[in-house]
């Protein structure tokens, strides 16, 4: 009998530790959580010319400059047409337990538009982050938009370009600390260079900042009051183009020259029922890695020692956007960039983009008809440059304006 009693009470116990160690499994096992999510995506555009843009011409910048064949026929005035699905996207969201007392999640994300252009149909990272929410801070580790971005106010347009060369559009590597309460948010970020790169000597290459030994410093404030967000920050960077120059000698010269650089954002939001008004404005040096106008060039070359300086170039961005409907969408878009010269006088080489070009501007107008899962939008996007001669200060003179229209079509099945 006794032996019975003790057989049963074992069975008894481990009958009830399973169970508990099953349901802590189970409560564990719903404490993660994986979705898959993204959209099919059909882009298909006419251009009335070529244009300076990436991905095929997906991803639109700026007309070309009119480039005349010996008897004055414009070699760029040509239509052109492309059709593309290499933007559909996919996503994983992860959940899981909290950690160090933060709610914890995190995102996979890629498309198949390749690193480069010489990359097309290429399985390439755009996002991949692990995230740590506390009460008020949180804490960003990974690939993500950069601040300037702004993603809580970004343009919303049919095109892939999202508003460049107005609107920043660049991924980065980087830390990012935010402080938020109910109507505020303070944002610190350091930041690193990876697709999107400074250009300089060797092309587009991530090793300008990471030479500099010194990360891409940004400090943001976003606050909210009922239907309107606003914001501003300020961004800090150091690049070093080279490591070394070669004097009058052909004598290879340690080189320790950076280049340092500021920018300034604000930007705001108004939201109400169906009407979506928002705006950036963006003062900047050396911004050509987020796909804005300017960079830099090459300010003092002695060829007895080899030494190089550089300065910067300073630009303007502008943008408006408006937005009203649910079902059927109707958008304007309009956005305007100035080239404002160098800080010094220009005696070298120049790195970035559109040295010769004085401004841009751009109006898209756009109707997106949703249902269910599936979007369909049109945008007629005209965009302006007006292409001159640099003077020594880096300011286009006797400019002229080539332009160019773009009809777009873009289908999206969202899962």
């Amino acid at each position: 009998m006794k032996h019975c009693l003790l057989i049963f009470l074992l069975l008894t116990s481990f009958t009830l530790f399973s169970s508990e160690t099953d349901n802590k499994a189970v409560e564990e096992e719903k404490a993660f959580s994986v979705r898959l999510t993204g959209f099919v995506k059909s882009d298909y555009w006419l251009d009335s010319r070529t244009v300076v843009a990436a991905r095929e011409d997906l991803f639109l910048l700026y007309p070309a400059n009119v480039m005349p064949d010996s008897e004055g026929i414009d070699i760029n005035g040509d239509p052109v047409f492309n059709f593309s699905a290499i933007t559909s996207r996919i996503a994983t969201v992860l959940r899981g337990p909290d950690a160090f007392g933060a709610k914890v999640s995190g995102l996979i994300e890629a498309d198949f538009s390749g690193v480069t252009n010489t990359d097309i149909n290429g399985f390439r990272l755009r996002h991949a982050y692990l995230k740590l929410d506390w009460e008020h801070w949180g804490l960003l580790l990974g690939q993500w938009w950069h601040p300037l971005f702004g993603a809580e106010v970004i343009p919303t347009v049919v095109s892939l370009n999202t508003g460049a060369p107005f609107q920043p559009f660049i991924r980065n590597p980087q830390a990012t600390l935010t402080y938020q309460t109910e109507s505020s948010r303070w944002l610190f970020s350091m930041i690193a260079q990876r697709d999107n790169a400074s250009d300089g000597p060797k092309g587009a290459s991530p090793d300008y900042i990471r030479d500099a030994t010194l990360p891409n410093l940004h400090l943001q404030y976003t606050r909210t009051n009922g239907n309107i967000t606003t914001g501003l920050a300020s961004d800090y960077k150091v690049i070093r183009p080279r490591r070394f120059v070669v004097d009058d000698d052909f004598q290879i010269r340690y080189s320790s020259e950076t280049l340092n650089t500021f920018a300034f954002m604000a930007y705001g939001r108004y939201r109400y029922q169906n009407l979506d008004i928002k705006g950036k404005a963006i003062y900047g040096q050396n911004l050509s890695e987020h796909l804005l106008m300017g960079g830099y060039a090459e300010s003092h070359v002695d060829p007895g020692s080899g030494t190089i300086k550089y300065t910067p170039m300073n630009n303007l961005s502008l943008w408006g956007n408006i937005l009203y409907g649910d079902r059927v969408v109707a958008g304007f878009f309009a956005g305007y960039a100035r080239n404002l010269g160098a800080s010094d006088e220009i005696v070298g080489d120049y790195f970035g983009r559109g040295k010769d070009i004085a401004y841009v501007y751009r109006f898209a107008p756009s109707v997106t008809f949703n249902s269910g899962s599936v979007a369909l939008c049109t945008e007629l996007e005209y965009t302006a440059a007006a292409y001159g001669n640099p003077d020594a200060m880096g300011r286009v003179k006797d400019h002229g304006e080539v332009s160019n229209l773009r009809l777009l079509f873009t289908a999206l099945y969202f899962f």
